[in-house]
């Protein structure tokens, strides 16, 4: 991992981090320059020492292809930008493979920012790759929206407080039906 031990103004010391960028088209290189932004001014106590860019054309060239892997092993963060439907090219999850088998045991994030064209239920096939490979590196898998971001997580409390507001026509057919209760004084 590049971690290197640098002191701040206040004489603390903290790490660097190393980020790699791994992206399928140019517009989609924007979308991840924005997320990296955010990233490094929400990171401040751990700044980014190295970014790395990697288009999966370069990916496929065989030099190019060999030192993205090195990066990608000792980096702290990887961040996939691509379109979020089909499969991966055979290229590309080669490399991905590749770098896996280099990383060894150490932490980091996998993160898939993937460009849905849709709100979806079900995840695409590449965030379900892109999960099991972070699983196999010991990797946490982070994504840019979480998939029950439009609704409440089952079981939650905002999940029950949203079903206890419902009036279903069963709940309605039985408040409708039945007498009334008198209060008992």
């Amino acid at each position: 991992m590049v971690d290197r031990i640098t002191k701040r103004k206040d004489g603390e010391a903290f790490k660097e981090r190393c980020v790699v960028v791994v992206y399928e088209t140019p517009a989609i290189r924007e979308h991840a320059m924005q997320f990296c932004e955010r990233l490094a001014e929400e990171c401040e106590c751990t700044p980014i020492s190295q970014m790395n860019w990697w288009s999966f054309h370069l990916l496929t060239l065989p030099a190019e292809s060999g030192n993205a892997a090195q990066k990608a092993a000792n980096a702290d963060v990887v961040v996939f930008a691509m379109q979020a439907g089909g499969d991966l090219p055979h290229d590309i999850k080669l490399w991905i493979e590749n770098w896996l088998n280099r990383r060894g045991e150490r932490e980091g994030a996998l993160v898939g920012l993937l460009a849905r064209e849709a709100p979806h239920d079900i995840a695409p096939f590449r965030e379900i790759y892109l999960r099991h490979v972070a699983r196999r590196a010991g990797m946490d898998y982070l994504s840019h929206a979480a998939p029950t971001a439009s609704k409440a997580i089952p079981d939650s409390l905002d999940s029950f407080s949203q079903r206890a507001g419902q009036v279903t026509s069963v709940l309605d057919g039985i408040l409708h039906t039945y007498p009334h209760p008198t209060p008992i004084l």
